[in-house]
């Protein structure tokens, strides 16, 4: 990613302003853009087929971040972008990126709404905490299953009982040893040049001790720079980002958007979500983006006015720009639990009408350790690649008849729903599921051809 501007200096000369402040201005400009622009959630149109709603949520959410901009928490400054250069930036992005090598190696392409080629799927155990003696196994677990395009991280809180500390040296050893337990675990199911997504460390600069051809993270790989809530960086996530641009990794952008939060409902969500996208294209020079909104009471975007969000915001970006973006499913329900592989089913179905890719699960809303397997992994990614035979209006009516297998539980649980830890759930020396959790896909997935999805 060429950058004809330098957001640094922006974070310097920007203008300063006390981060409640900033706040408040996003409120009220998000306010002001829902009411010009009259974007609308209807709750039985959890997909739209019009694409008049997803152009103005594009340029609500374009304007959005043209009025705000973003916030550098180190500097307590702005960073404002012109027109020009927004443009400019969004004319020359790339419309598809390599990711893995060898006979793993992967063209992801920006896609558009309705779009006959299948997306990819990345999956692993999302950020979540995964203890230290299971980690190599955990990461086989979803590397091995059919339908995955790329392996995701989880995050360790002890290496040899040691515990991580943030901002501590700890967090480079961390960062090392999950970096190479991800290859030896592609090593040992047989994908070796398969696509890696990240290192899920806390601190921005441990990240950069894992990056090493021979045994860490590659040029073909990638790694997770976040953004705070909503629209903020600070310089060590920019630092990471000037790392990787400099040694040619790919950079990819970890948002996380509260529906409830700063932008609102469902409306406003979409708006700060699509303005969150172009803060990281513009900030970090991200050619991957994670759509990771969440729920504030349920923890997921697997909930009707979640998944509207993530419909409308990939349509927006799909028929607008060429940013790829994908969406990063976490669901209120964890592993052994039917309503689990349901929520991930209509986030699948979901994201690939609208133009996205799909990453993810985080089960339980990611808070709980070993709590992730790759059954749910497997039936995302099956899930979104036979769902590209759908239209908008065929894959709304799929989704709303999917709802009515969780929806409720969803309400009743105001909360994560644990279910059962990935010990539990397999049989860790041979990394295959038990036949009580593999009798549920097989259950769940019988269950989703009757409605119409054709898995066979």
């Amino acid at each position: 990613m060429v950058r004809n501007y330098d957001p640094i200096s922006k974070s310097e000369t920007g203008q300063y302003l006390e981060e409640r402040k900033f706040d408040r201005l996003l409120i009220t400009e998000v306010k002001s853009l829902i009411k010009e622009y009259d974007i609308v959630y209807d709750p039985e149109v959890i997909i739209p087929w019009d694409n008049s709603l997803a152009k103005d949520i594009w340029r609500a959410g374009y304007e959005l971040f043209l009025r705000v901009g973003g916030y550098n928490m180190s500097t307590k400054r702005r960073i404002i972008f012109d027109e020009f250069e927004v443009k400019s930036a969004l004319k020359n992005l790339p419309s598809e990126i390599i990711v893995g090598e060898g006979d793993y190696r992967r063209v992801m392409r920006h896609r558009n709404v309705e779009d006959l080629t299948e997306p990819l799927f990345e999956t692993g155990p999302t950020g979540t905490v995964v203890s230290e003696d299971i980690y190599l196994e955990t990461m086989m677990a979803f590397a091995k299953e059919d339908f995955v395009d790329a392996l995701g991280a989880g995050s360790i809180t002890t290496v040899n009982g040691q515990e991580v500390k943030v901002g501590s040296p700890t967090e480079i050893v961390a960062a090392v040893h999950q970096a190479a337990l991800s290859r030896e675990a592609l090593r040992k199911v047989g994908k070796p040049g398969m696509h890696i997504n990240d290192v899920a460390i806390t601190t921005p600069w441990a990240k950069m001790a894992a990056v090493d051809e021979g045994w860490g993270i590659r040029k073909t790989d990638s790694m997770l720079v976040a953004q705070m809530i909503e629209l903020k960086t600070s310089y060590e996530h920019m630092a990471l980002a000037e790392f990787m641009l400099r040694r040619g990794l790919i950079v990819s952008n970890l948002m996380t958007p509260i529906w409830g939060g700063y932008g609102g409902t469902s409306a406003g969500t979409a708006l700060v979500t699509v303005a969150e996208h172009l803060f990281g294209l513009m900030v970090y020079g991200a050619l991957k983006h994670f759509l990771s909104l969440t729920h504030y009471l349920t923890l997921n975007n697997t909930s009707r006015e979640t998944l509207w969000v993530v419909s409308t915001v990939g349509q927006a970006l799909a028929l607008n720009t060429k940013i790829i973006s994908l969406h990063d499913c976490y669901t209120t329900h964890g592993p052994g639990t039917y309503e689990l592989l349901y929520e991930v089913a209509a986030g699948a179905v979901t994201a690939t009408v609208s133009g996205l890719h799909g990453t993810g699960i985080g089960s339980a809303g990611g808070r709980y350790a070993d709590h992730e397997t790759g059954v749910e992994g497997r039936l995302y990614g099956e899930v979104m690649k036979h769902s590209v035979k759908f239209s908008r209006k065929d894959a709304n009516d799929l989704v709303k008849e999917i709802l009515k297998l969780y929806e409720e539980r969803i309400r009743e649980a105001k909360g994560a729903v644990p279910g059962k830890s990935i010990r539990e759930l397999y049989d860790l020396r041979k990394i295959t599921p038990t036949q009580e959790w593999w009798g549920m896909y097989l259950t769940v997935r019988k269950k989703l051809m009757d409605i119409g999805i054709p898995l066979d």
